[in-house]
């Protein structure tokens, strides 16, 4: 009979090292592939920019462009006016989101970041952003609905470089 506990005592304590051990090795195996796939992909793009004398500002936007991930969303909002919403899943390195873009047949529409933090408190048509960030999107009159152009986001560093997504859409 003492053989008994002994065994699932030994087979439990085995479990939970396996258990603990698979968890551990799995995130660590995530995370660093993804780094040294990043890594190499910048270096490699660096030296390939100056061999060919080619201006770091002609390489870098087709970089950065691949590096922003923007999701629109033009599904019906429970609004009169006409709207979309947009997340951002990915942007460059060290860059921060420093003006929105509507280019169609009507006037342009270019919003700054801090214009459409007070767009989000007061409501106002154009790009907005949320107090907390949570939400982001662009409301427009119905009047243009249907209308076709770009819609674009321009992201800057602290040294002034920009890079900017952009999308041709017609507004729904």
């Amino acid at each position: 009979m003492n053989k008994h506990p002994r065994l699932a005592g030994i087979v439990l304590i085995a479990g939970i090292l396996i258990l603990s051990a698979c968890g551990q090795n799995t995130s660590s195996t995530e995370k660093e592939p993804e780094k040294e796939t990043s890594a190499p992909q910048s270096n490699k793009t660096a030296p390939a920019a100056a061999p060919a004398d080619v201006p770091d500002a002609a390489a870098n936007p087709e970089t950065e462009e691949s590096q922003i991930l923007v999701v629109l969303d033009q599904t019906e909002m429970p609004i009169e006016s006409g709207g979309l919403t947009f997340s951002f899943k990915k942007i460059p390195e060290g860059y921060a989101l420093s003006e929105m873009q509507w280019h169609g047949e009507g006037d342009p529409i270019v919003t700054t970041y801090e214009q459409a933090r007070e767009n989000g408190a007061s409501g106002e048509d154009g790009f907005y952003i949320s107090g907390d960030g949570q939400f982001s999107g662009f409301l427009y009159p119905n009047a243009r609905k249907g209308e076709q152009g770009e819609i674009s986001f321009v992201f800057s560093d602290d040294a002034g470089q920009e890079a900017t997504w952009t999308k041709e859409i017609t507004l729904q």
